[in-house]
Protein backbone atom coordinates (compact mmCIF):
# COMPACT_ATOMS: atom_id res chain seq x y z
CA UNK A 1 0.00 0.00 0.00
CA UNK A 2 1.39 3.34 -1.08
CA UNK A 3 1.79 6.34 1.25
CA UNK A 4 -0.95 8.18 -0.61
CA UNK A 5 -3.41 5.33 0.01
CA UNK A 6 -2.58 5.28 3.76
CA UNK A 7 -3.13 9.02 4.05
CA UNK A 8 -6.49 8.71 2.31
CA UNK A 9 -7.66 6.25 5.02
CA UNK A 10 -6.84 8.61 7.95
CA UNK A 11 -9.53 11.05 9.25
CA UNK A 12 -9.33 14.36 7.54
CA UNK A 13 -10.16 16.45 10.63
CA UNK A 14 -7.73 17.55 13.37
CA UNK A 15 -9.48 15.45 16.15
CA UNK A 16 -9.07 11.72 16.18
CA UNK A 17 -11.63 9.42 17.81
CA UNK A 18 -10.45 7.88 21.05
CA UNK A 19 -11.95 4.66 22.42
CA UNK A 20 -13.21 5.33 25.96
CA UNK A 21 -13.39 2.46 28.51
CA UNK A 22 -16.52 1.63 30.55
CA UNK A 23 -15.28 3.23 33.83
CA UNK A 24 -14.27 6.44 32.04
CA UNK A 25 -17.71 6.68 30.49
CA UNK A 26 -19.31 6.31 33.95
CA UNK A 27 -17.05 8.89 35.61
CA UNK A 28 -17.74 11.24 32.76
CA UNK A 29 -21.34 11.58 33.90
CA UNK A 30 -22.08 14.75 35.90
CA UNK A 31 -24.09 12.97 38.60
CA UNK A 32 -21.42 10.39 39.49
CA UNK A 33 -19.18 12.38 41.88
CA UNK A 34 -22.04 14.01 43.85
CA UNK A 35 -23.57 10.58 44.31
CA UNK A 36 -20.23 9.18 45.50
CA UNK A 37 -19.80 12.00 48.02
CA UNK A 38 -23.30 11.43 49.39
CA UNK A 39 -22.67 7.70 49.70
CA UNK A 40 -19.36 8.18 51.55
CA UNK A 41 -20.94 10.76 53.88
CA UNK A 42 -23.78 8.32 54.67
CA UNK A 43 -21.28 5.56 55.51
CA UNK A 44 -19.28 7.87 57.82
CA UNK A 45 -22.44 9.07 59.57
CA UNK A 46 -23.65 5.51 60.07
CA UNK A 47 -20.27 4.52 61.58
CA UNK A 48 -20.32 7.48 63.99
CA UNK A 49 -23.86 6.65 65.11
CA UNK A 50 -22.94 2.98 65.59
CA UNK A 51 -19.87 3.90 67.65
CA UNK A 52 -21.85 6.23 69.91
CA UNK A 53 -24.59 3.66 70.41
CA UNK A 54 -22.12 0.90 71.23
CA UNK A 55 -20.29 3.16 73.69
CA UNK A 56 -23.52 4.11 75.46
CA UNK A 57 -24.50 0.45 75.58
CA UNK A 58 -21.22 -0.50 77.22
CA UNK A 59 -21.66 2.25 79.82
CA UNK A 60 -25.16 1.04 80.60
CA UNK A 61 -23.89 -2.51 80.95
CA UNK A 62 -21.15 -1.35 83.29
CA UNK A 63 -23.71 0.46 85.45
CA UNK A 64 -25.79 -2.71 85.59
CA UNK A 65 -22.77 -4.88 86.41
CA UNK A 66 -21.81 -2.57 89.25
CA UNK A 67 -25.31 -2.45 90.67
CA UNK A 68 -24.15 -1.52 94.16
CA UNK A 69 -24.46 2.23 94.86
CA UNK A 70 -20.94 3.11 93.72
CA UNK A 71 -20.47 6.46 91.94
CA UNK A 72 -18.40 6.49 88.78
CA UNK A 73 -15.54 8.94 88.33
CA UNK A 74 -13.27 9.74 85.42
CA UNK A 75 -9.86 11.35 85.18
CA UNK A 76 -9.87 14.71 83.42
CA UNK A 77 -6.51 16.45 83.20
CA UNK A 78 -5.30 14.86 86.41
CA UNK A 79 -8.44 15.82 88.33
CA UNK A 80 -10.99 13.30 89.53
CA UNK A 81 -14.49 14.39 88.56
CA UNK A 82 -17.18 12.75 90.66
CA UNK A 83 -20.68 12.18 89.36
CA UNK A 84 -22.78 12.15 92.56
CA UNK A 85 -25.78 9.92 92.97
CA UNK A 86 -28.35 10.30 95.73
CA UNK A 87 -28.77 13.07 98.26
CA UNK A 88 -25.44 14.36 99.64
CA UNK A 89 -27.24 15.55 102.76
CA UNK A 90 -27.80 11.91 103.71
CA UNK A 91 -24.11 11.62 104.58
CA UNK A 92 -24.66 14.13 107.39
CA UNK A 93 -27.44 12.11 109.02
CA UNK A 94 -27.18 11.67 112.76
CA UNK A 95 -27.23 8.27 114.50
CA UNK A 96 -30.50 7.09 116.00
CA UNK A 97 -31.83 4.43 118.40
CA UNK A 98 -30.82 6.55 121.38
CA UNK A 99 -27.18 5.49 121.05
CA UNK A 100 -24.25 7.42 119.67
CA UNK A 101 -22.95 4.31 117.90
CA UNK A 102 -25.83 1.82 117.53
CA UNK A 103 -24.01 -0.61 115.20
CA UNK A 104 -21.43 -3.13 116.41
CA UNK A 105 -18.24 -3.84 114.47
CA UNK A 106 -19.20 -6.53 111.88
CA UNK A 107 -16.71 -9.21 112.95
CA UNK A 108 -15.84 -11.11 116.09
CA UNK A 109 -13.39 -9.55 118.54
CA UNK A 110 -10.76 -12.24 118.02
CA UNK A 111 -10.76 -11.85 114.21
CA UNK A 112 -8.13 -9.09 114.33
CA UNK A 113 -9.84 -6.99 111.67
CA UNK A 114 -9.32 -3.35 110.73
CA UNK A 115 -10.48 -0.80 108.19
CA UNK A 116 -8.43 -0.89 104.97
CA UNK A 117 -10.48 1.55 102.87
CA UNK A 118 -12.81 4.33 103.98
CA UNK A 119 -16.12 5.61 102.70
CA UNK A 120 -15.71 8.31 100.04
CA UNK A 121 -16.43 11.62 101.78
CA UNK A 122 -17.14 14.71 99.65
CA UNK A 123 -15.92 16.90 102.51
CA UNK A 124 -12.57 15.13 102.98
CA UNK A 125 -9.28 16.44 101.62
CA UNK A 126 -8.03 15.32 98.22
CA UNK A 127 -5.60 12.76 99.62
CA UNK A 128 -8.30 11.07 101.69
CA UNK A 129 -10.67 11.07 98.72
CA UNK A 130 -8.10 9.46 96.44
CA UNK A 131 -7.49 6.78 99.07
CA UNK A 132 -11.24 5.99 99.00
CA UNK A 133 -11.43 5.28 95.27
CA UNK A 134 -11.78 1.80 93.81
CA UNK A 135 -10.01 1.35 90.48
CA UNK A 136 -11.81 -0.91 88.05
CA UNK A 137 -11.80 -1.14 84.26
CA UNK A 138 -9.79 2.08 83.78
CA UNK A 139 -12.25 4.07 85.89
CA UNK A 140 -12.35 5.22 89.51
CA UNK A 141 -15.37 4.57 91.70
CA UNK A 142 -15.93 6.26 95.08
CA UNK A 143 -16.26 3.66 97.80
CA UNK A 144 -19.88 3.64 98.97
CA UNK A 145 -19.00 1.80 102.16
CA UNK A 146 -15.86 0.73 103.96
CA UNK A 147 -13.54 -2.23 103.45
CA UNK A 148 -12.61 -4.34 106.48
CA UNK A 149 -9.88 -7.00 106.42
CA UNK A 150 -8.00 -9.20 108.86
CA UNK A 151 -4.42 -8.24 109.66
CA UNK A 152 -3.29 -11.76 108.72
CA UNK A 153 -4.99 -11.40 105.29
CA UNK A 154 -7.12 -14.50 105.96
CA UNK A 155 -10.87 -14.95 105.90
CA UNK A 156 -13.04 -14.32 108.96
CA UNK A 157 -16.63 -14.59 110.12
CA UNK A 158 -18.78 -11.58 109.25
CA UNK A 159 -21.38 -10.75 111.90
CA UNK A 160 -24.57 -8.70 111.90
CA UNK A 161 -23.98 -5.17 113.18
CA UNK A 162 -27.43 -5.07 114.82
CA UNK A 163 -30.59 -7.11 115.17
CA UNK A 164 -32.84 -7.13 112.14
CA UNK A 165 -34.38 -9.05 109.26
CA UNK A 166 -32.47 -10.40 106.24
CA UNK A 167 -33.90 -8.87 103.06
CA UNK A 168 -31.26 -10.07 100.58
CA UNK A 169 -28.90 -13.04 100.47
CA UNK A 170 -27.58 -13.73 96.99
CA UNK A 171 -24.45 -13.95 94.88
CA UNK A 172 -23.44 -11.01 92.68
CA UNK A 173 -20.97 -11.73 89.82
CA UNK A 174 -19.01 -8.55 90.61
CA UNK A 175 -19.21 -8.33 94.41
CA UNK A 176 -19.47 -11.92 95.57
CA UNK A 177 -22.19 -12.94 98.01
CA UNK A 178 -24.23 -10.08 99.46
CA UNK A 179 -26.39 -10.00 102.55
CA UNK A 180 -28.64 -7.08 103.52
CA UNK A 181 -30.21 -6.71 106.93
CA UNK A 182 -33.01 -4.26 107.66
CA UNK A 183 -33.02 -2.62 111.07
CA UNK A 184 -35.26 -0.14 112.87
CA UNK A 185 -35.41 3.59 112.09
CA UNK A 186 -34.70 3.24 108.37
CA UNK A 187 -31.26 1.66 108.79
CA UNK A 188 -29.99 -1.11 106.52
CA UNK A 189 -26.58 -2.77 106.69
CA UNK A 190 -24.98 -4.38 103.63
CA UNK A 191 -22.33 -7.11 103.76
CA UNK A 192 -20.65 -7.83 100.41
CA UNK A 193 -17.50 -9.54 99.11
CA UNK A 194 -18.56 -12.65 101.02
CA UNK A 195 -17.25 -16.10 100.23
CA UNK A 196 -20.63 -17.52 101.22
CA UNK A 197 -23.86 -16.58 102.98
CA UNK A 198 -24.89 -18.21 106.25
CA UNK A 199 -28.40 -16.73 106.26
CA UNK A 200 -31.35 -16.56 103.88
CA UNK A 201 -34.03 -14.02 103.08
CA UNK A 202 -36.57 -13.75 105.87
CA UNK A 203 -34.23 -14.80 108.67
CA UNK A 204 -34.31 -12.79 111.88
CA UNK A 205 -30.78 -12.15 113.16
CA UNK A 206 -29.39 -10.81 116.40
CA UNK A 207 -26.41 -8.51 116.79
CA UNK A 208 -23.35 -10.73 116.38
CA UNK A 209 -25.06 -13.45 114.29
CA UNK A 210 -22.69 -14.80 111.63
CA UNK A 211 -24.09 -13.84 108.20
CA UNK A 212 -21.19 -15.10 106.06
CA UNK A 213 -17.42 -15.31 105.66
CA UNK A 214 -15.20 -12.66 104.10
CA UNK A 215 -13.87 -13.38 100.63
CA UNK A 216 -12.69 -11.81 97.40
CA UNK A 217 -14.61 -10.10 94.60
CA UNK A 218 -13.96 -8.96 91.05
CA UNK A 219 -14.77 -5.29 91.53
CA UNK A 220 -12.40 -4.74 94.49
CA UNK A 221 -9.86 -7.43 93.63
CA UNK A 222 -6.90 -5.29 94.74
CA UNK A 223 -8.16 -5.45 98.34
CA UNK A 224 -7.84 -9.22 98.55
CA UNK A 225 -9.91 -11.04 101.19
CA UNK A 226 -12.13 -8.46 102.88
CA UNK A 227 -15.64 -7.39 103.83
CA UNK A 228 -17.33 -4.57 101.92
CA UNK A 229 -19.60 -3.05 104.56
CA UNK A 230 -22.24 -0.38 103.91
CA UNK A 231 -24.77 1.49 106.01
CA UNK A 232 -27.90 2.90 104.37
CA UNK A 233 -30.17 5.46 105.98
CA UNK A 234 -33.59 5.88 104.36
CA UNK A 235 -32.32 4.23 101.18
CA UNK A 236 -29.09 6.22 100.82
CA UNK A 237 -25.52 5.09 101.50
CA UNK A 238 -24.03 7.06 104.41
CA UNK A 239 -20.73 7.27 106.26
CA UNK A 240 -20.63 3.98 108.28
CA UNK A 241 -18.33 5.29 110.97
CA UNK A 242 -20.91 7.75 112.29
CA UNK A 243 -23.03 4.73 113.28
CA UNK A 244 -20.37 2.07 113.77
CA UNK A 245 -18.48 1.23 116.93
CA UNK A 246 -14.72 0.92 116.49
CA UNK A 247 -13.09 -2.48 116.29
CA UNK A 248 -11.25 -3.82 119.31
CA UNK A 249 -7.89 -3.35 117.59
CA UNK A 250 -8.64 0.28 116.67
CA UNK A 251 -9.91 1.05 120.17
CA UNK A 252 -6.77 -0.40 121.77
CA UNK A 253 -4.56 1.61 119.42
CA UNK A 254 -5.98 4.89 120.74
Amino acid sequence: MSDEQKKSMEPSGPIKKVQVGGWRRIFGKKWVFPAMYMGIAAIILAFVMWYQDSKDFSILNKAKENANPQEQTQQNGGEIAVTPQGNPQAEKATPVNGSDKPLAWPSKKDAGTEKVMSFYDDGADKKAQEASLVQYDNSYWPNSGMAIAAKNKKTFDVTAAAAGKVTKAERDPMLGYQVEVEHANGLVTVYASLEDAKVKVGDEVEQGTVVGTAGRNVFEKDLGVHLHFEVHKDGLAVQPEQYLQKSTSEASAK
